[in-house]
Parts: structure tokens; C-alpha cells; sequence
């Protein structure tokens, strides 16, 4: 049945994509490549936060370059993804470290298989929790500055006339619109998958108490809330840098043609 889906995805994205639906392809697969590379690392004892950073860039890289060319919007997107994850990776550290909420919750710690694991493992268990939050915001947060720049690289290419300010501003109008869907698609994601868990929990008549102090709410909307923060901080770190790129690009484009 999964090979029978990924036709279909495969088929779908060819007929309605095209050529940029073929590239999208196989930037997927190269980032699924680097991204087992990386667990295989990490397992292998490689320093977590290293690998964080070299996959983030790669993916970024792959993602944005392959499949979009080298311009100033790409640029300015990546620097700003580069940005964000850089600060990011602090702030969600220190809420990591200081809630202590890495490895299993109650619900996996709790279970008949958790007997079957391993737990002598020398991998730091909070450096795991930092690295699948960063990884799994990384994608909304390329999405997000792709999505500002691109936008106003348009702008830009019909009226080059336009002020730093002036393009800053529309930047900010263009991400005020569509960070309020992207933060609903990360809350409906991580709602999405948990619906069936939040069921379990509703069964078992667990306290409201033990649910908000719980590991398992913490860790789940924690994800959603620094993802929605790395969304919002990108949208004018990369609308800032879009206006610098789009300046000194037409200040060396006159100094050609004089």
C-alpha cells in the first residue's frame, strides 16, 4: 500500500509539476539521503549539535539552490534560515535543558516495549529532543522566508523603483499574510498527529493537572510554539536582507552600464 501512494505521489507530481516537479523529486530524495545520513551519525556517536548544523544547511541548501537557481531571492532566504536556526538552536536549548524534557514521556516509558529497549545508549537524550524540534521547524521555516522573498523579488522586478523602505514595508504586509496560515498548518500538523494519543489520555481520565505538567503535552507544543516564533522571527530577518541584496544589486548594475 505504500508503494501503491508513493506511485501515485510520484505520478502526480510529474503530470501537474513538470520539470520543477521532477526536480522537487529528487530534492526530496536527497534530503531524505542526508537526513538517514545524519541519524546513522548520530547513533555512529558524531556530537549532535554538529550534525544539526551541517544537515540544516544541507537541506537548506538542496531545497532552496536545486531546485529555485542562484539569485538574490534564494540567497536571501537561505541567510535568513541560517539566521534564525542559529538563534534558534540557543533558545531551544536552554527551554530543553531547563524543562529536562528530552527522552521518553510517560506514555512511552510506560509501555510493554519500553522492556525491549536499550537504554544504555551514549547519546544525550536532550540534545535528541533539541535536534527533532529543529529539524521538524526547519521546513516551515525555509517555506516561510522562500515565500517573503520570492514575493517580493516580483515586486521588486515590476516596479525597480521602489525604496529600501518602501520594500521592506511590503515584505512585512506579505508576511503578515501568510503567517497566520503557517502557523496553522504547524498546529494542525502536530494536532493531527497526536489526535489519536489525546484520545488515550481522554480514556484513561487522567487529571487535568497531570496533563499540563506532563511530558508529553510539553514536548508536543513546544514544537508547535518554537516553530510558529522561527516563522515569525524569519519573515523580517529575510525581507531586510532581500532589500540589501536587491540595493547593492542595482548599485552594481548602474555602475556596469556607466
Amino acid at each position: 500500500m505504500l508503494g501503491v501512494l508513493g506511485l501515485i505521489l510520484l505520478i502526480s507530481i510529474l503530470i501537474i509539476g513538470g520539470d520543477r516537479g521532477g526536480m522537487s523529486l529528487v530534492a526530496l530524495c536527497g534530503n531524505l539521503f542526508f537526513l538517514s545520513m545524519g541519524i546513522w551519525l548520530m547513533a555512529e556517536g558524531v556530537p549532535v549539535f554538529l550534525l544539526i548544523i551541517l544537515i540544516g544547511a544541507i537541506v537548506s541548501y538542496i531545497t532552496l539552490f536545486y531546485q529555485n537557481g542562484s539569485n538574490i531571492k534564494t540567497w536571501s532566504a537561505f541567510i535568513a534560515v541560517l539566521i534564525t536556526m542559529s538563534v534558534l538552536v540557543f533558545v531551544v536549548q536552554g527551554v530543553i535543558w531547563g524543562s529536562r524534557a528530552g527522552g521518553l514521556n510517560e506514555i512511552q516509558s510506560a509501555g510493554e516495549e519500553v522492556l525491549f529497549y536499550d537504554m544504555n545508549l551514549d547519546i544525550s537524550m536532550q540534545k535528541v529532543q533539541v535536534a527533532v524540534i529543529l529539524l521538524s521547524t526547519l521546513g516551515a521555516v525555509i517555506d516561510m522566508a522562500f515565500t517573503v522573498t520570492a514575493s517580493l523579488y516580483e515586486v521588486k522586478s515590476h516596479k525597480p523603483d521602489m525604496t529600501n523602505k518602501e520594500l521592506i514595508e511590503s515584505g512585512i504586509r506579505v508576511g503578515k499574510d501568510v503567517i497566520g496560515t503557517t502557523i496553522n498548518t504547524l498546529l494542525f500538523a502536530y494536532f493531527g498527529e497526536s489526535l489519536l494519543l489525546l484520545s488515550y489520555l481522554k480514556m484513561r481520565n487522567d487529571s487535568l493537572e497531570f496533563l499540563l505538567n506532563s511530558k508529553i503535552l510539553f514536548q508536543s507544543c513546544a514544537s508547535m510554539l518554537l516553530g510558529a516564533i522561527a516563522c515569525v522571527l524569519v519573515m523580517p530577518i529575510s525581507t531586510v536582507l532581500l532589500a540589501k541584496m536587491s540595493k547593492i544589486k542595482n548599485i552594481e548594475k548602474g555602475e556596469n552600464e556607466i
